[in-house]
């Protein structure tokens, strides 16, 4: 019989020995230093928003529809257009503006998509769609406005529809509104038919104007700094018009304006736009110092002009070449800083619109607001008038780098632009529509 014996323990091989204490924390080391990397690449790039699981086709549309985005935008892709589309919406809505599509953002342009199509006469079912390009066209056309059956500023201003909700507001009453709104319209900020003592979304823009051209905190409020700019600058006006400086641009103001400017070769129209103030002396933007100490300044000498639209803002930027900067960027057209925005503006106000800018990206927003954006070089059909944005995209100066005003399209893939701050001066220059000088859009001027 075979003895009972314990089992030998045998000695564990190389191949079988328990690794050692060092080898084991330095794998724990690396497994705490992934999580560490996983987590901070998450911080980074941030999550994936939850908008992707809306309709983006309906999204799109409503954006496209209220003028946050351009027709062509429309293509069924949560892309970085769309997401900046967004943001701009929840900016004018008083939502966060992250760029996330979720059920605030989706309800509050919903609904402002229904009262557009209440007011146009169909179906309220928040759907931009064709039916209610159409109902809005019709719309627009019974009102007088332009016919493009997007619900733009005007638009929706018409239609009663407030299309911001933010902290800009008057500070006063109704009568006081209406004195802001006649000192607005006298200096060309808001059209004569804005006079009617709503604090709306057009009073707003004019005061967002008016605030940037004269050095205020630009926050659409028209509190005590911004009234007393106001008012000081028509009491100007009214001095060099020759009646009674009170600070109300009523009536007699307009009369004695229009008296000026038939004396001194104006449209005589009433109201102290730019050419009118320029001849009356008074400067309408208020200057900076650059950093190099010189202040912009001086006001150019434009000859009168006549036609349309288009043929203004031609006219006032050809009266213009050949003017250079001098000091550090300073330029009679803005303040002393890279001015081809604002001598593109400037020769837009020229013809009458009533918008200026120091950063050529804002044109885009511009026509995004008005439905006059165009991102399809190749099928852009530019105009005498338009302005052109140089660069990758319109979200920093960076990535919108210059702007010229297009003098005419060549037929043959470029166009002839009259271009500010270009080799300091203003200048003539041929550009490609695409395959040269890298440009992302081109705008129109509302009405042109």
């Amino acid at each position: 019989m075979p003895s009972l014996s314990s089992p030998a323990i045998a000695s564990p091989s190389p191949a079988t020995r328990p690794p050692d204490r060092a080898a084991a924390s330095a794998r724990r080391l690396m497994a705490v230093f992934l999580t560490l990397a996983a987590a901070l690449t998450a911080l980074l790039t941030g999550p994936v928003p939850t908008a992707h699981a809306v309709d983006t086709g309906l999204l799109q549309r409503g954006l496209s529809g209220l003028s946050y985005l351009p027709r062509s935008g429309v293509d069924g892709a949560y892309g970085p257009q769309t997401r900046d589309s967004v943001r701009h919406f929840q900016r004018d809505n008083g939502l966060d503006a992250d760029g996330d599509a979720g059920p605030k953002t989706t309800a509050a342009l919903l609904a402002k998509v229904k009262l557009v199509q209440s007011a146009a006469g169909t179906s309220a079912d928040g759907d931009y769609g064709t039916n209610t390009l159409d109902a809005v066209k019709s719309y627009q056309s019974r009102h007088g406005l332009e016919v493009d059956g997007i619900a733009g500023p005007q638009t929706m201003g018409e239609m009663n529809i407030d299309r911001i909700v933010s902290s800009g507001q008057g500070t006063g009453t109704g009568s006081e509104t209406r004195l802001l709104q006649r000192n607005l319209a006298g200096l060309g900020y808001l059209p004569l038919s804005g006079v009617d003592g709503a604090y709306g979304p057009r009073t707003k823009n004019a005061v967002l104007s008016f605030q940037s051209d004269n050095d205020l905190e630009v926050d659409g409020i028209a509190g005590p700094q911004t009234k007393g700019a106001l008012s000081a600058k028509v009491q100007r006006v009214q001095s060099a018009a020759g009646t009674s400086a009170d600070g109300d641009y009523g009536p007699d103001t307009l009369s004695a304006v229009k008296s000026y400017q038939a004396g001194h070769s104006l449209e005589a129209d009433g109201i102290a736009g730019p050419r009118t103030m320029a001849a009356m002396g008074i400067a309408r933007e208020i200057g900076s110092t650059g950093p190099g100490g010189g202040p912009s300044g001086g006001s150019p000498t434009v000859p009168p002009l006549s036609g349309s639209v288009r043929d203004k803002i031609i006219q006032a930027a050809r009266s213009q070449l050949g003017q250079e900067e001098w000091g550090n960027n300073c330029n009679p057209y803005g303040r002393c800083e890279a001015w081809c925005a604002h001598f593109a503006s400037w020769a837009w106000q020229q013809a009458g619109i009533n918008y200026h800018t120091a950063f050529s990206g804002d044109f885009y927003s511009y026509g995004r607001d008005h439905g006059t954006l165009r991102t399809d070089l190749r099928n852009a059909s530019p105009k005498p008038g338009d302005v052109m944005l140089f660069g990758t995209g319109p979200s920093s100066t960076s990535t919108s780098v210059h702007v010229g005003v297009i003098e005419k399209d060549n037929g043959d893939g470029t166009v002839t632009t009259i271009e500010g701050n270009h080799n300091d001066r203003v200048e003539r220059v041929t550009r490609r529509l695409v395959g040269g000088w890298p440009a992302y859009a081109i705008v129109s001027p509302s009405g042109g």
